[in-house]
Parts: structure tokens; C-alpha cells; sequence
């Protein structure tokens, strides 16, 4: 038996939690309300109305609606943001003081005060526990520090994308996909790193926006160099073993480009060739079919270096002495 969960996101493009609606059934998309979790009180976006369909329950509810936000709700929200900007200049001054080497991206006031969360980022992994206890006492709160990555550091960050557009994880992408180097090469898109790399450094998110759409087309069009009767050749009467032979596809008109047997070129679309296609549901669909032994070495971390300076050890040839002298035996 289901239950009905409210939908709603802590911040702008965040993960998306469940939560039992209880009697509140009176609110909006994007309307403001007060949870309650583990940590306290915390202001929530709504996100998906109440509802007990299996298809969004995703995660257990993390807690429950305690309210509709009021304006005084509202107002103290806006005064958290405001001392949410103090509190990072304050959080950039103790870390320089206590020369800890990281880069402060942020800080988020819980709703009811009772604790701050401090984003940063680091090359290394460095020790912060002095630099929360400081904070802590200036501010006179509990402070709670996350070390983040290179992309959720560009979410935090915000930008602008070589499309043009605002960053797709700072303004709707909720989630990270693991994005493959063969995504590019499935799309056949030059492997250009410059071109396929986004603001964080990492291959870019949308690579797997159109993935399954080209891998569907693909896969149900004749593949580049088969050879195939044409639509209009009936039964074979060319008298060959096939009148065409793909030479590329082209998936954005769903169609596939074909040499003829008397050397001409044709345009054959998978509406002539009774080929159809289902609609996509969602983009991170067939995201399981990638593992994580074909990330590419950008997507995966840095190994240390070793304790060797860099220089690769000499492997001795197998059945010769150290001497050099012939083999044992000889």
C-alpha cells in the first residue's frame, strides 16, 4: 500500500526529497513550506504536489510538512540569506588565519539557526576540524563542513556554458550521471576534449541528454556497409543480392544515406523503411549500461603520486641474469 509524499528541494536545482504531506493538501508548485527531518526545522521548495503514485516515491520520505510558510517564514528566510553571505566572508577570514588551504563556496543557514553548513573545496584533503570549531564560536552555532567535488563546486558556483545558456546543474539537474567517453563516440562526435569538456573540468553532462535516441535509431537502422533491396525494389527484380549499401546515418532526420548500384546516391528515411521509434521517457534512461570501468581517466580521481620521483622501475628480461651473462641452464 502507498502513501501519499510531497515533493520539495532545499535549493535551487538540489536533490529532490519526499515528505509526508500529513493534512496540508492546500499548496502549490514552488510554494515555500516548513519540513521537519532529523536536523530541525528546514524551509523546502515544493516540487511535486501530494501523491501516492509508485511512480515518484524514488526515495523513503525524509521526514514531514509541518507547514505552509508564513511571511514571517518568508522573511526570516530572506534574513538567512543575507548572514548567509556574512557567514562565508567570515569563513574566508578564519581559514586564512588558520592557513587551512581551501576554497570557501559557500554557506547555508538551517532554518530554525540551530546549525550552518559550510561548503568548500580543496585540492587535497586537508583538516577542518579546527577551522569548525573557530566558525563555530564566531558564530555561535553549530557548524558543519562539506568538502565538495568539481562539479557539485561549479553547481554551487554557477556559470555559463559554451551553449550559452546558465549551467544545466545549476538551475534543474538534480542529479550527476556517470558520462563515458564512448557517449561521444556513439553520437559521432569529434573527440575534441576542449569542445566535450564543460566549466568543471569534467566530460559535460548533456552528452547524455540525446544518448538513447541515437542509440535507438542506430540500432534499428541498416548499419554502414550493409547492403539491402531498396523500398521500391520488390522481391529482388535488380537481380542482385542487394540494389543499395548504407553509407551513413543520420539521425537527427531519422534517415540513412545509401550508394545505389548504378553509382548514384540516395536518401532513404526510416518512414520509407517501416522502421518506427518509441518516445524517450527521460534522458538518464540506459545511464545503467555504462560501468565504471569505462569512465574515462578525467571522470576518475587522481592517483597519488609515488615515492618513486616519477621515473618508471626497469623490469629485468625474463631468463637473463642480473649480470647480463646467458641464461641459466644454457
Amino acid at each position: 500500500m502507498t502513501r501519499a509524499v510531497l515533493g520539495a528541494r532545499f535549493q535551487t536545482a538540489g536533490r529532490m526529497y519526499f515528505f509526508e504531506p500529513g493534512e496540508i493538501r492546500d499548496v502549490a508548485l514552488n510554494d515555500w513550506v516548513i519540513v521537519q527531518t532529523d536536523l530541525g526545522l528546514d524551509a523546502a521548495r515544493v516540487g511535486i504536489l501530494p501523491t501516492d503514485s509508485p511512480l515518484v516515491q524514488v526515495d523513503p520520505p525524509l521526514g514531514r510538512v509541518v507547514r505552509r510558510a508564513t511571511a514571517s517564514d518568508r522573511f526570516l528566510l530572506a534574513k538567512h540569506k543575507r548572514q548567509e553571505a556574512d557567514a562565508r566572508e567570515i569563513a574566508v577570514q578564519v581559514a586564512a588565519e588558520l592557513a587551512v588551504p581551501i576554497r570557501v563556496l559557500g554557506c547555508d543557514w538551517q532554518f530554525d539557526g540551530s546549525s550552518l553548513t559550510l561548503f568548500y573545496a580543496s585540492e587535497e584533503r586537508v583538516d577542518v576540524s579546527g577551522l569548525a570549531r573557530e566558525l563555530g564560536a564566531r558564530l555561535g552555532t553549530h557548524v558543519d563542513v562539506r568538502r565538495m567535488g568539481a562539479r557539485d563546486e561549479t553547481k554551487v558556483a554557477t556559470g555559463v556554458g559554451t551553449c550559452g545558456r546558465e549551467l544545466c546543474c545549476a538551475t534543474w539537474l538534480d542529479r550527476f550521471s556517470n558520462i563515458s567517453i564512448r557517449m561521444a563516440k556513439e553520437q559521432d562526435l569529434p573527440l575534441n576534449m576542449s569542445k566535450l569538456t564543460g566549466v568543471c573540468g569534467r566530460l559535460k553532462c548533456c552528452l547524455i541528454y540525446e544518448l538513447e535516441t541515437y542509440q535507438e535509431v542506430k540500432g534499428k537502422l541498416p548499419k554502414v556497409g550493409e547492403t539491402f533491396h531498396i523500398p521500391s525494389c520488390v522481391g529482388g527484380q535488380c537481380g542482385t543480392e542487394g540494389c543499395a549499401q548504407v553509407q551513413g546515418t543520420n539521425v537527427p532526420k531519422e534517415a540513412i544515406v545509401v550508394g545505389l548500384a548504378d553509382g548514384g546516391r540516395a536518401r532513404i528515411t526510416a518512414e520509407e523503411l517501416g522502421v518506427t521509434f518509441s518516445p524517450v521517457p527521460a534522458h538518464t534512461k540506459g545511464v545503467g549500461t555504462y560501468g565504471a570501468d569505462e569512465i574515462p581517466r578525467q571522470e576518475r580521481a587522481t592517483p597519488p603520486p609515488s615515492g618513486t620521483g616519477g621515473r618508471p622501475r626497469r623490469r629485468r628480461r625474463r631468463g637473463r641474469r642480473a649480470g647480463g651473462g646467458p641464461p641459466a641452464g644454457a
